[in-house]
């Protein structure tokens, strides 16, 4: 027997439904990933390949398509903070979704109805797994979203802190306090930076080491950066294959895309520490030989070369 939903997990439960009814329409990525890994997106075959259950590659499909996405997530999140859901509130409402039949329209991106499919089991509890309902924000850092975020943004904040799935330790929660009352949230850097920002905090972090743990990722882009320039020069003097044949690997990376993650980061930490370290090229000849200093003319003249 499905047990009863209380109000709050009757709102969220309800939302998540009319969510699944709705999350059916086929995006770009989704027809760039059909046409690259299963057949050319027509709107025929396409009706057709939804349609046949035995299909094996129908499940990898439906679990791109019903996939909660940033609108979903951002319309979602108010609820899921004021909510604040226990595990045993994610049981009640998985529960209730396995027992509830939905059914989908999925539509061309163009609005185009091409199918109408039955939500299946395992694609209910990804979605609410992948919601994460039972995240809750450390209550200083929703101050300091609070204060320091403007509405525009806020939300977006939110979702991307939620995605992390992270328990923000204290020194976690003290340098993104400063991240969110220090940064330019008019910036459009600002949602790559906080993204960086939350892809590099460690667990164990204090405001001190998250300082080198910046810097230390500068120092790594800033040597792919030198490693790909190297690469390029080459290149202009032999071909990939040769290059290739000497041992030499092509950069994962391009200089312009290291470039930017460097910049993001002294952004980030000339905002919240009021300062970076600067990367210097490495040097391509030897140092100069120092003067005899018990020759006072020789030390002078070293000087002036």
């Amino acid at each position: 027997m499905t047990p009863a939903l209380d109000p709050s997990q009757q709102a969220l439960f309800s939302r998540i439904v009319a969510a699944l009814k709705k999350g059916g329409d086929l995006n770009d990525q989704i027809l760039d990933y059909i046409d690259t890994a299963l057949f050319t997106p027509e709107p025929d075959r396409l009706t057709a390949f939804l349609a046949d259950d035995e299909n094996s590659e129908l499940d990898t499909l439906l679990d791109l398509i019903f996939y909660p996405d940033r609108r979903v997530q951002i319309d979602l999140e108010p609820i899921l903070a004021s909510g604040r859901y226990s595990p045993e509130d994610e049981r009640t409402i998985l529960q209730s979704l396995l027992a509830c039949t939905i059914d989908a329209s999925i539509g061309m991106p163009d609005g185009r109805l091409i199918a109408r499919v039955r939500v299946p089991d395992f694609i209910k509890i990804r979605y609410l797994e992948r919601l994460k309902i039972t995240w809750q924000m450390p209550a200083d850092l929703a101050a300091a979203i609070e204060k320091g975020v403007s509405a525009a943004i806020g939300p977006m904040v939110c979702v991307r802190l939620r995605n992390t799935g992270m328990r923000f330790s204290t020194g976690q929660v003290t340098f993104l306090c400063r991240f969110f009352e220090r940064m330019d949230d008019r910036h459009p850097d600002y949602p790559a930076c906080l993204d960086l920002a939350l892809s590099l905090l460690d667990k164990k972090a204090s405001p001190a080491t998250v300082f080198d743990l910046l810097v230390d990722y500068k120092r790594i882009c800033f040597r792919a950066l030198e490693q790909a320039r190297r690469f390029t020069a080459l290149l202009r003097r032999s071909n990939m294959e040769t290059l290739m044949l000497q041992g030499f690997q092509p950069p994962r990376e391009s200089p312009e895309v290291l470039l930017h993650r460097m910049g993001l980061i002294d952004r980030i930490c000339f905002s919240v520490f009021g300062r970076t370290e600067p990367m210097a090229p490495a040097m391509e000849e030897a140092p100069r030989q120092g003067p005899d200093l018990d020759d006072p003319a020789a030390a002078v003249q070293w000087l002036l070369r």
